[in-house]
């Protein structure tokens, strides 16, 4: 049985983060290697040069046994593992030691605690052929021939040495038979008995987890996330493509007042009386005077994901003023339009039209797509600073409240980690939304200008991200034609967060580990003060992103 792997771990041993060690949780499937904001092996931009933004990525190609490989993203360096260079993607072993560029910084690739079958093998050191063996070399007897001498009776001195370096030999003889013996001996009984002489080592237990480490609690989840969640203002109004006229919503006389009027299109539904603005002797603008909303980043280069109520208004329900109800309405007779003086006109009457797809202008049905909105300001505002910073370009989504929006901003900004878990979310998991709600206190600033040519102090607001932690309530689920079954909110997250509201959709909401997992969008509340949230899984702000297939919905 395998140890099960906690955690990767990074051993830095040359380059500017020398000697420090960076240890990584093991349920990440991958570890970005590069400059990049995104990295999670990151070097420092001024100092290793020679490290490309995204270099290269760490993966676990293998749960078990686990398996890991090295990939080269086109870097300009190229990358060593062991010394050789990679070509493309290649398996990765915990020890191997991994240089990024040839003079580039070096670390060591480990995970802890590592297996007993992924230790490294015991060296066999080779004896160099220069050395030789050492021989044994063996005195010959050499037979002396003495001179005659006149034969003596009894043993010469001669006699009695060839006697005894005789016997000496057969005793040397004997021993080495004997030591034979016993080296046999002992090598039969080491093979028989080698499993109580030698039992295979036992794997040291793993170490006693007090805790998931992984796990932040809200105010860590701020600290790091602060600076990558902004605050967006908007305004923006609804006109007639055709002729490129603001249209507005006409009021006429009602019962001796002045009421808005509406109309009932051709599918019978009713909508407000839409006019171009130099025909209307009285009403309102259809739009937002000033609004705010809320973001976060999700790319080094500027881009933001938010909600398409905040980016483009018109193409989500329209909140109606209070003062437009009751309304009158208005009704063909004899080719002619007049104002029906006993109809009414009630908010629920209306409830769910949508600006952009409005079907009347001037009493007259019109093509779709005639009546389009634009904003009349759009910016961003980063967390803590003055500077509000106009969007360059807007991408709504066609199936949720989610869109895209781009600031032009010359700094790689820092983006957020986000994580599509929505098939493997349950109730009751805690969570933190991010955002700006309108209700919460505003602070400002006097900035003294130092331009001679406008010297006007500047009174502006500086927002501050307000954090509110909670859990995720229900699961709610998009309407399904093979399920038969059908949703008012779309796939969505119902969470026990009320201390948000208007201002705060478009936010962040992040897991327990830090992770964006869904995009806070609406608020809903009872005539007893009863009030829910609810968040849009991040994997609609994916597929705007082009990261995910609409086949993986």
């Amino acid at each position: 049985m395998s140890t099960k792997i906690e955690r990767f771990v990074i051993r830095h041993t040359s380059g500017s983060k020398i000697n420090q060690v960076e240890e990584f949780d093991y349920s990440k499937s991958t570890l970005k290697i590069g400059r990049a904001a995104g990295s999670e092996i990151q070097y420092d931009p001024e100092k290793e040069v020679i490290v490309s933004r995204e270099h290269g990525v760490i993966t676990r190609t293998s749960e078990e046994p686990p398996v890991f490989s090295i990939t080269d993203n086109n870097s300009r360096n190229g990358i060593f593992v062991n010394k050789n260079r990679v070509k493309g993607t290649v398996p990765l072993n915990p020890g191997d030691e991994v240089q990024l560029g040839n003079n580039g910084p070096v670390f060591t690739f480990d995970v802890y605690p590592r297996p007993q079958e992924m230790m490294m093998a015991t060296k066999v050191i080779e004896i160099p052929s220069s050395i030789k063996p050492t021989t044994v070399s063996e005195v010959q007897q050499v037979t002396v021939f003495p001179p005659a001498e006149p034969v003596k009776s009894g043993l010469g001195k001669q006699t009695v040495e060839r006697m005894l370096v005789a016997e000496r030999k057969k005793s040397y003889k004997g021993m080495a038979a004997l030591f034979g013996l016993v080296v046999v001996a002992l090598g039969v009984l080491g093979y028989t008995f080698r499993d109580k002489i030698f039992p295979d080592p036992k794997p040291a237990p793993p170490p006693i987890v007090l805790g998931d480490s992984t796990l932040k609690q809200p105010d860590q989840i701020s600290r790091e996330n602060e600076d990558r969640v902004v605050q967006i203002e908007f305004g923006w109004q609804l006109f007639d493509v055709a002729t490129s006229d603001e249209l507005w919503h006409r009021f006429g006389p009602v019962k001796g007042q002045l009421r808005a009027l509406y109309m009932r299109n051709s599918e019978g539904q009713l909508e407000p009386f839409l006019d171009v603005k130099k025909n209307v002797s009285d009403g309102v603008p259809i739009g937002v005077a000033a609004a705010t909303g809320s973001g976060f980043v999700v790319s080094g280069d500027g881009f933001i994901l938010t909600n398409r109520h905040v980016a483009a208004s018109w193409n989500t329900r329209y909140s109606f003023p209070q003062f437009a109800f009751p309304g009158g309405l208005v009704e063909v007779k004899n080719g002619k339009l007049e104002i029906n003086p006993e109809a009414d006109v009630m908010p629920e009457d209306v409830f769910g039209w949508v600006p952009s797809e409005a079907k009347l202008i001037g009493g007259r049905p019109i093509q779709p797509g005639l009546v389009k909105g634009r904003n009349t300001y759009l910016n961003v505002t980063f967390a803590n600073t003055s500077l509000r910073r106009p969007v360059q370009s807007v991408t709504p989504s066609d199936n949720h409240d989610v869109a895209l929006i781009k600031v032009e901003i010359p700094e790689s900004l820092s983006e957020v980690t986000m994580v599509d878990n929505y098939k493997d979310i349950k109730p009751g998991q805690q969570v933190t939304v991010m955002g700006y709600p309108g209700v919460a206190p505003q602070q400002f600033v006097v900035r003294k200008s130092n331009d001679p040519f406008n010297p006007a102090n500047q009174f502006t607001s500086v927002p501050t991200p307000t954090v509110t932690p909670g859990s995720i309530g229900r699961i709610v689920h998009g309407s399904s034609d093979k399920d038969m079954t059908y949703s008012t909110m779309g796939d969505s997250y119902q969470l026990t967060i009320n201390a948000t509201g208007g201002g705060n959709s478009g936010g962040p909401m992040f897991d327990n580990h830090g992770n964006v997992i869904g995009i806070y969008y609406a608020g809903m509340s009872d005539a007893r003060g009863t009030q829910i949230s609810f968040a849009i899984p991040i994997k609609y702000g994916l597929e705007l992103m082009g990261r995910k297939k609409i086949a993986d919905r």
